[in-house]
């Protein structure tokens, strides 16, 4: 597997062989860890429904603050149902912009994971690997 130097000296060579079966190595190895960044990916992009759910009760939570708001106008009862539409209605509006930006951040958060999990398996290795090929030429 190793091969001495021509003038016999302690720095080996990897022989053909050996350099092959590294890279298949290496090949496979690469290709893995992209396959599970593909993985990590779609599960992380699966947390969407999530945020959609969040959003359709933003949208229930602002149709009941329209229809609480319809009986405001009952006296002794009207007010405080003013009061807790217009709260529903503040609540509703946060949880459409929570919704929103969950979506964002559920795909942004797929894409860095996406890469940097196979990124830190396999690039220092393969930096590694190529320090070990271009050294011992």
């Amino acid at each position: 597997m190793l091969n001495r130097g021509s003038q016999g000296n302690s720095c080996d060579m990897l022989d053909a062989r050996t350099k092959r079966l590294l890279d298949v190595i290496l090949i496979t190895w690469t290709a893995l860890w992209i396959l599970a960044g593909v993985a990590i990916w779609h599960e992380v992009r699966g947390l969407r429904p999530l945020a959609d759910t969040v959003a359709v009760a933003g949208r229930s939570l602002g149709d009941t603050a329209s229809a609480l708001r319809g009986f405001s106008s009952i006296p002794l009862v009207g007010g405080n149902l003013g009061r807790v539409a217009d709260d529903a209605s503040r609540t509703a509006a946060s949880a459409r912009v929570s919704a929103r930006e969950g979506h964002r951040s559920v795909d942004h958060l797929a894409v860095i994971l996406g890469l940097t999990v196979p990124a830190v398996a396999i690039l220092p290795l393969l930096l590694a690997y190529a320090l070990l090929r271009t050294r011992r030429r």
